[in-house]
C-alpha cells in the first residue's frame, strides 16, 4: 500500500511538471526591441513606465541601451552588453553580445528595475 501511495506521487508531480513549466512560457520569450522603445516614445531618460504586453504588467524606466537590428541577432534582453553599449557612445553602431558582434543602434528604451 505505501508503494503505491509513494508511486501515485510521483506519477502526479511528474502529471503536474508540463503545466509548472508553461506558467513562464510567456516570460522567457517576451523580449521585444521594437515594443520596448514604442514605450518611451516621447519620453526622457529616467522617466517611470508601465504598460501591459502579452498579460504581464510591465515597470520600469526608459534608460539608454543598445538594440540589435535584425531577427538574426540571437538577443534575450537581459544581456548586460545591452546597457553597457551605449554609456560610452550613444551611437554605437555595434556591440559585442555573448562574444558575437551585433549591428544596431543605441536608444532609449523600457528597462526593468535592475540593482546598481
Amino acid at each position: 500500500m505505501n508503494k503505491n501511495i509513494i508511486l501515485s506521487s510521483i506519477l502526479c508531480g511528474l502529471c503536474l511538471a508540463p503545466f509548472a513549466a508553461s506558467a513562464n512560457d510567456k516570460v522567457e520569450t517576451v523580449y521585444s526591441a521594437q515594443k520596448y522603445q514604442q514605450v518611451c516614445k516621447g519620453k526622457t531618460q529616467g522617466d517611470q513606465i508601465s504598460f501591459a504586453y502579452r498579460g504581464i504588467i510591465w515597470n520600469g524606466t526608459c534608460e539608454p541601451q543598445f538594440f540589435a537590428s535584425g531577427k538574426n541577432a540571437a538577443v534575450k534582453g537581459d544581456e548586460a552588453e545591452l546597457y553597457t553599449a551605449c554609456s560610452g557612445n550613444s551611437g554605437a553602431a555595434t556591440a559585442t553580445i555573448n562574444g558575437t558582434e551585433v549591428k544596431g543602434k543605441c536608444a532609449l528604451g523600457f528597462t526593468p528595475p535592475r540593482p546598481k
